[in-house]
């Protein structure tokens, strides 16, 4: 298979920009996404028992791995793609609670996913939990910890130099046409006009993250946390380059 045909893995924080980055994806001609197929019951375990807790992440992660491969031989042709959350891979973290030799979670997702390209989407910490609180009611703590491992995650992805490419969610949604260029350039995809599209896309846009335009105003509305919150994320928010 040619670099240009293997398939992706579009990651971010939950309320991070996941869902508009693969909506926008796949509507590239030659891209089709799915939206946290099998990411859930399979890498955070929610449909898949524990049958060692010694294999844990492996019996995960080959589960995982083989369900997308499956889908990428249904769509000749195509590049097949599925978006997932950071929290989602942090349910393979379980591994390390209930062994005592602990593993690097990200190097064996990395390991186990090689082949796919991985595409990460970045948002401020402020706007994620803001929004997770609202849409969800998880607990502000609760939600920027999560924040902040997504963070470590994107760190380390980057640092293993395992990111085919990644953006800030800002950037997308203020200036879409370029991001989404530079996207394709990277992916070694001709840039479509038809990815500019997508904001009502119903297969991967819960119906109210539909707006029928992308949201520049979500580029500079930075909600205000208590100092609380904004102390325990204000570390992660100065490494990856947020004022």
């Amino acid at each position: 298979m040619e670099a240009k045909d293997l398939p992706l893995l579009v990651i971010g924080a939950g309320r991070g920009g996941t869902s508009i980055l693969a909506a926008c994806l796949d509507g590239h001609p030659r891209i089709v996404m799915r939206s946290e197929y099998r990411s859930a019951g399979l890498l955070m375990g929610d449909s898949f028992p524990i049958a060692a807790t010694a294999s844990l992440i492996d019996d995960r992660l080959t589960a995982f791995r083989a369900a997308c491969d499956d889908e990428v031989l249904k769509h000749p042709g195509r590049v097949w793609g599925n978006k997932i959350t950071t929290e989602q891979i942090g349910g393979l973290e379980e591994h390390n609670a209930l062994n005592d030799a602990r593993v690097d979670v990200v190097e064996r997702f990395v390991g186990a996913m090689t082949g796919y390209r991985i595409v990460f989407i970045l948002r401020h910490g402020a706007s994620c939990v803001d929004s997770k609180v609202r849409r969800t009611g998880q607990p502000p703590v609760r939600a920027a910890i999560k924040w902040c491992y997504a963070a470590r995650l994107f760190e380390r992805l980057r640092a293993a130099r395992a990111l085919a490419f990644w953006c800030r969610y800002e950037n997308l949604v203020s200036d879409p046409k370029r991001v989404l260029a530079e996207l394709c350039d990277c992916l070694g995809l001709p840039y479509d006009a038809a990815m500019l599209s997508q904001t009502d896309n119903g297969d991967l846009l819960l119906p109210e993250y539909r707006h029928g335009r992308f949201l520049a105003e979500k580029a500079t509305e930075i909600p205000s946390l208590s100092p609380e919150l904004g102390a325990l994320l204000r570390p992660w928010l100065e490494r990856l380059g947020y004022a």
